[in-house]
C-alpha cells in the first residue's frame, strides 16, 4: 500500500463541479512538507495592474458592509470560524484605538495555504485589511507573519511598493514575530502588536478603554477584499494536504474528501485522518470519505478542518505511536503561563508514549482522565488542542490503542512529521 500522497498532474482535473469566479489561488502547488509556503517549482504571482485588471479599484471600506458579510455568511478561515461580523461589532464597542492585523503566521507546522495566498495575491489581503481597517476607523493595519517567512515578507513588500500611499489612511506595516507554535494565536498578536510578549493572553476581560485589536486570518479578509467589490461569495475551501509534500489546493466546497485525495495520486485509502493539523482531530477515513469539505456539513457531523488541514495516515502506520509524537511536540510548544501547559501537556505526552509502547497499564483510563482534568482549564486554548487530539485518536485508534494497553505494540513505522521528533 501506499504510505503517502503521490501528487498527480494535473492536481485540479477536469469533473469537479464548478467553483465559479473569482477564486481566491492563481493555481494549486507543491511545497515541501515543512517550513514556509514556498512552492517547489516557480508559480504565478499576481501584480497590481493585473489584479487592478481582474477587480477593479478597491473600494472604501464602510460600515455598512457588514450587512454584506452577513448576508454571505462570512466566518473566519484561520480556524476557530467565529463569524467575521461578529468580530467587527465586538471591536466596535470598545473606546482604546485599534488595530486590525491581518495574520499570516500560520502556527500549524503543515499548513501553508495562507502564505500560498501572500506570494500569490498579496494584493487580494491588502485590499482586505484596508478595507476592514477603514470600515471600523482601525488607527494601524499590520501583516502579521513568522519570522521565517521571508517568501512572504518579499511578496507583500513588492506589493506596497506598486500601491500609493493615501493621505489620511493607516500606513501597512509588516511585524515578525517569532517561529514559534502559538505565534499565530490571535491573543498572542495582539499582545505583541502592542509591545508585549507573543504569548496567548491569561482568559479575562479587556479594560475599558484598553487598544483593541482585531486580528482576522488573511484568507478572511482576501473574502472580505471580494464580497466588499459586490461578488458572490466564491463557494470554495483552500486547503493544505499532507502527503509526500505538501499541496495547497481550492476546490468547490462540495468536493468529498475522497475526491481530493483522488485528485491528488492518493490510490490506497488511508486508515484515517488528522483533521486541522497537530491541535487538531484525527477521524476514520470511512466516516469521513463521503463528506464534503465544507465546514458547515462537518460541523455536522461533530468535526472541523480548522485551518483547512488535511493529513491521511496510511493504513501501515500506527496512530498510537503518530499521536504520541504528535503531544510531544504540542507539549515542546507550551506557553508555559499555567499548570495545564507546565505540567498536563507532558504527562498527556508521557502517557500516550507510554501506551505506544505496549507498557502502560491502565494507561488508557489514566490518559483520559488526565485530559479531563486539562481541558478547559488552561489559561489559554493551547492545551485543549492536546485533550481534543487525545479523544479522537482513543475513539479512532480503538482496536489499536485496545492492542497498546494489553501490552501488544504493533511496532508500525514512523512519519516524519514536520517538527516533530520521531
Amino acid at each position: 500500500m501506499s504510505d503517502t500522497l503521490v501528487f498527480g498532474t494535473p492536481p485540479l482535473p477536469a469533473g469537479r463541479p464548478a467553483v465559479g469566479d473569482p477564486c481566491l489561488l492563481l493555481g494549486p502547488v507543491q511545497l515541501a512538507p515543512g517550513g514556509p509556503a514556498d512552492p517547489l517549482e516557480p508559480a504565478p504571482a499576481e501584480d497590481l495592474r493585473t489584479h487592478l485588471d481582474r477587480l477593479g479599484p478597491r473600494p472604501t471600506g464602510s460600515p455598512a458592509l457588514m450587512t454584506a458579510l452577513d448576508e454571505a455568511h462570512l466566518t473566519g478561515q484561520g480556524g476557530a470560524h467565529v463569524p467575521v461580523t461578529a468580530k467587527w461589532r465586538r471591536a466596535l464597542t470598545g473606546r482604546g484605538p485599534l488595530t486590525v492585523v491581518a495574520n499570516g503566521a500560520e502556527s500549524e507546522p503543515v499548513a501553508a495555504k495562507d502564505g500560498t495566498l501572500l506570494r500569490q495575491r498579496p494584493h487580494l489581503v491588502l485590499d482586505g485589511l484596508m478595507i476592514a481597517a477603514e470600515a471600523l476607523g482601525a488607527e494601524r493595519a499590520v501583516v502579521w507573519l513568522h519570522g521565517d517567512d521571508h517568501g512572504a515578507r518579499q511578496a507583500l513588500l513588492a506589493a506596497l511598493r506598486e500601491r500609493p500611499w493615501v493621505l489620511g489612511h493607516p500606513a501597512v506595516e509588516i511585524l515578525d514575530g517569532p517561529v514559534h507554535y502559538l505565534a499565530g494565536e490571535a491573543s498572542a498578536i495582539a499582545r505583541a502588536v502592542h509591545g508585549g510578549p507573543a504569548l496567548p493572553t491569561v482568559r479575562r476581560h479587556p479594560q475599558p478603554g484598553a487598544p483593541r485589536t482585531l486580528v482576522h486570518n488573511v484568507e478572511t479578509l482576501a473574502r472580505v477584499a471580494l464580497l466588499a467589490r459586490g461578488q458572490a461569495p466564491t463557494g470554495t475551501r483552500v486547503l493544505t494536504v499532507l502527503g509526500e509534500g505538501r499541496a495547497v489546493v481550492e476546490v468547490d466546497a462540495r468536493t468529498t474528501f475522497a475526491d481530493v485525495l483522488v485528485d491528488l495520486g492518493w490510490t490506497e485509502a488511508p486508515q484515517a485522518v488528522l483533521l486541522g493539523g497537530y491541535g487538531g482531530m484525527w477521524a476514520r477515513w470511512a466516516r469521513v470519505a463521503h463528506l464534503a469539505v465544507d465546514e458547515s456539513a462537518l460541523a455536522a457531523e461533530g468535526l472541523t478542518l480548522g485551518a483547512g488541514v488535511i493529513a491521511p495516515l496510511g493504513a501501515w502506520a500506527c496512530g498510537v505511536h503518530q499521536t504520541a509524537g504528535l503531544l510531544g511536540y504540542l507539549a515542546s510548544m507550551s506557553a508555559r503561563q499555567c499548570g495545564p501547559c507546565v505540567f498536563g501537556l507532558p504527562s498527556l505526552a508521557e502517557g500516550m508514549t507510554a501506551l505506544a509502547a505496549g507498557r502502560s497499564g491502565d494507561g488508557v483510563a489514566r490518559l483520559l482522565a488526565d485530559a479531563a482534568i486539562v481541558e478547559g482549564r488552561g489559561a489559554c486554548h493551547h492545551p485543549d488542542g492536546a485533550t481534543r487530539l487525545v479523544a479522537s485518536a482513543v475513539s479512532t485508534f480503538a482496536d489499536d490503542v485496545a492492542a497498546h494497553a494489553a501490552g501488544r505494540p504493533c511496532g508500525a513505522g514512523d512519519i516524519a512529521w514536520p517538527g516533530v521528533d520521531s
